[in-house]
């Protein structure tokens, strides 16, 4: 199991009412799983407990629609596939997850006020009560004036809202063009940009207009 993650639409704040939703990602092979299951009643068995065996080695069977892992009393517990929600930290997982998404916006026309080469992120299911998603554009430019990194980002509807001047996360320096390669599989946010190369671009600030 690589790792776990919990979902409430409501934050905690609707019990007696609300229901976590507990994820796993779980590695089988060269294949990532990702499956939910929402918490248990109090009188059956807490399957949120099997988020402790994060990072150890499990046993599980699957279809094409759920998975089954042996719970802490040597029980199946199923699954559902679910990758509706993007709760983890692990990159594989996340790059599991926005594959799926990515799927879903394939057919959906680049805005004509979008640059040829920016890149579709997605961000998944609007979140309730929010005005962003469900994906976005970015497009990066090493500005050799500056000798910083520009990204600029475009909403789904193609109206630019944000310029940002960035540099490598990692040595706070710029990436030159050749490298400024998105990977939308691994972005998550519209200022932290993922490239290829495994390079995060961090905002350091707006760009002066």
């Amino acid at each position: 199991m690589i790792d776990t993650g919990e979902y409430d639409w409501c934050h905690h704040d609707c019990a007696p009412f609300g229901r976590s939703t507990n994820f796993f990602c779980i590695q089988v092979a060269d294949k990532i799983l990702i499956g939910s299951r929402p918490d248990d009643w109090v009188w059956m068995y807490d399957s949120s407990q099997m988020r402790r065996f994060r990072g150890q080695p499990i046993s599980i069977r699957y279809d094409e629609r759920s998975m089954w892992i042996i719970r802490t009393d040597g029980k199946d517990m199923q699954l559902s596939q679910d990758y509706s929600r993007n709760v983890f930290s692990r990159p594989e997982c996340v790059a599991e997850v926005h594959r799926h998404w990515l799927q879903q916006f394939e057919q959906v026309k680049r805005p004509s006020t979008v640059q040829p080469e920016a890149v579709l992120v997605p961000l998944g299911p609007r979140p309730l009560f929010k005005n962003y998603g469900p994906h976005f554009w970015v497009s990066c430019t090493f500005e050799l004036n500056t000798n910083r990194d520009v990204c600029t980002t475009w909403d789904e509807a193609g109206v630019k809202y944000r310029e940002l001047e960035c540099v490598n996360s990692a040595d706070r320096l710029s990436v030159h063009q050749g490298d400024l390669v998105i990977d939308p599989l691994t972005t998550q946010f519209d200022y932290e940009i993922h490239l290829k190369n495994g390079t995060i671009l961090e905002a350091v600030t707006a760009k002066s207009r």
